[in-house]
């Protein structure tokens, strides 16, 4: 496929900045919802111990998961709009300092149709080993690499590479990246040295075939961890075989699709769409330490090691909910429209990517969210 790159756009054309700044204390009791939480751990008892600054930023439309890049200090996010053909998206190089826009390009036509559909960037990850942006093309099953430095093409898989791709994770220890498939019960697995394909780890569930959403790896302890959304089961990878190790299951959790790691503590967080909720597990044996209820939608959800605070992307309720490691709600933070993503800076900092809603007048934007004592 011949690459193909788009005219930068300039910065004011794209980007309006938000000038409300909220500072967020709630009490804990004010932010859980319907449904009384497992653990008690978890209830109004105990007062919240941080606020939070949320200030919004308008972004490109149709906006999907980010990454940030400790090497180039930039955040990366992947943008499509609509439903096939998908002629609309955008990998945007954003300044999390200036709260700007630095790079925009539009991906590739996808050379197998005529209609005008392109390689849309739905998954983002960033290997800072090697300077490049991976992101999923779900529409066609594919996956693209990037230059974090001007965002040029570097190499783009044949369709159908990894059925319905959706999340991207590097491992850099390993060289490695993953790719999950919810259209499949396998991760895909590339070389990130050669940007080769090498074999598939395939899952093995209780019952039906998983179907894996959300991928997240605790390097230390050599595990990749991924969650299925139709058997609500969480699988563990040994890193250095490739091979299954572990599968938990998540009682209670309805839509599984949000997994972080806790590598200090060794816990997994799963969050679970329709049942609007958050569950805790011990990465060692699986055993459930809590489950708490976060809002309608709880579709994605990021552990900061830094301040130890866990973020819970609610898309149906429009907010995000913040715990901190005991399981306690610290606040309930109103984005608006549908968060989608989170991704997480060097200092703690949680990004937010909302999706506009049908009825809302601001556009799709960037929520930064900063903790504070």
């Amino acid at each position: 496929m011949t690459p193909h790159f788009a005219q930068r756009t300039p910065l004011n054309r794209v980007l309006k900045t938000a000038l409300a700044c909220a500072l967020l204390g709630l009490a804990a009791g004010c932010a859980t919802q319907a449904g009384a939480p497992a653990d008690t751990a978890a209830t109004a008892t105990v007062a919240p111990q941080w606020a939070f600054q949320a200030q919004a930023i308008d972004l490109v439309p149709g906006v999907y998961q980010g990454a940030y890049s400790a090497r180039s200090q930039r955040l990366y996010v992947a943008s499509a709009v609509g439903r096939p053909p998908v002629r609309e998206s955008k990998l945007v190089k954003f300044d999390p300092s200036r709260l700007r826009i630095e790079t925009l390009v539009t991906p590739a036509p996808q050379a197998s149709r005529q209609d005008g559909q392109v390689q849309a960037a739905y998954g983002i990850a960033v290997d800072d080993t090697h300077g490049q942006v991976w992101t999923s093309n779900t529409r066609s099953g594919s996956i693209a690499v990037y230059r974090q430095d001007d965002l040029s093409l570097v190499k783009q898989f044949p369709d159908d590479a990894t059925p319905h791709a959706r999340d991207v994770l590097i491992d850099a220890a390993h060289s490695r990246a993953y790719v999950s498939s919810p259209a499949s019960n396998v991760i895909h697995v590339f070389d990130t040295d050669t940007l080769q394909p090498l074999p598939g780890i395939t899952l093995s569930g209780a019952g039906e075939a998983p179907k894996p959403m959300s991928l997240a790896l605790d390097a230390a302890h050599q595990r990749l961890y991924t969650v299925s959304l139709n058997t609500a089961e969480v699988f563990g990878i040994d890193t250095m075989t490739g091979r299954q190790v572990t599968r938990y299951n998540v009682p209670g959790a309805q839509g599984a699709s949000g997994l972080a790691v806790d590598s200090q503590a060794q816990r997994l967080y799963v969050t679970a769409q329709k049942s609007g909720d958050v569950t805790v597990l011990d990465s060692r044996n699986g055993q459930v330490l809590q489950h708490i209820a976060t809002g309608a939608g709880a579709l994605n959800v990021a552990f900061d090691p830094l301040h130890r605070l866990v973020y819970v992307a609610n898309r149906m309720a429009g907010t995000v909910t913040v715990l901190d490691d005991a399981g306690v709600v610290q606040a309930q933070i109103a984005t608006g429209s549908a968060p989608n993503h989170i991704a997480l800076d060097a200092q703690g900092t949680a990004w937010a990517l909302v999706k506009k809603s049908k009825d809302d007048p601001r556009a799709d934007r960037l929520v930064r969210i900063e903790a504070r004592r």
